[in-house]
């Protein structure tokens, strides 16, 4: 899968949010979001975002299959844990889902990339040394790519994008909650075009 430079990450917390997501999403530049498992998730918001034409969704703060039980993981994109786990590894090899661990050290990289896994979730990005570790990772692990989350915000996203090792940034700064609990659609849309 090919992911756009920015990935929102939110929490999906009713149906209604699920329409308004989608169509900020939809009439943004970005084609992809990451809905959370995190406490006072919709199922009902995340099937209906995952069975929209021209989205891709992926599921976030995932730690055991068991979290997936009535998702429709049929329409499911990837799968990303703030962890490597085994369970969710295999779990994911079976069902053919893009995973997508987050490592904080060079030990969590060689184990994920001796499972062939490539694309990476660097968090906490920040508090974990941030573009410094990212540079220091690109000559001893240069076919991994990073998506990083954690401590990105407006003021800071851009010197991450820079590095050859980053494929995206994910976080609550792409799409922040105040767009949609408050119906903001058209800023919403502006907001994402602009970054």
């Amino acid at each position: 899968m090919h992911f756009p430079r920015f990935i929102p990450t939110i929490t999906v917390k009713s149906f209604h949010e699920s329409d308004l997501i989608k169509k900020i999403i939809l009439g943004s530049s970005i084609n992809c979001v990451e809905a959370t498992l995190r406490d006072g998730f919709s199922v009902d918001g995340i099937n209906s975002l995952a069975d929209t034409d021209g989205l891709n969704v992926g599921l976030g703060t995932v730690y055991h299959p068991d979290q997936l039980a009535e998702i429709n993981l049929e329409k499911i994109k990837f799968i990303v844990s703030p962890g490597f786990s085994l369970e969710l590894y295999e779990f994911t090899q079976r069902e053919e889902i893009l995973y997508i661990p987050g490592i904080e050290t060079s030990s969590e990289i060689i184990r994920a990339v001796n499972n062939n896994l490539m694309i990476l979730k660097f968090f906490p990005a920040e508090p974990s040394g941030g573009i410094e570790k990212l540079k220091a990772y690109q000559p001893v692990f240069d076919q991994v790519k990073f998506i990083c989350t954690g401590g990105i915000n407006l003021k800071n996203y851009s010197d991450y994008l820079k590095q050859d090792n980053v494929c995206a940034l994910a976080g609550s700064f792409v799409l922040p909650r105040d767009f949609i609990e408050n119906d903001l659609i058209n800023d919403a849309i502006i907001h994402l075009n602009n970054l």
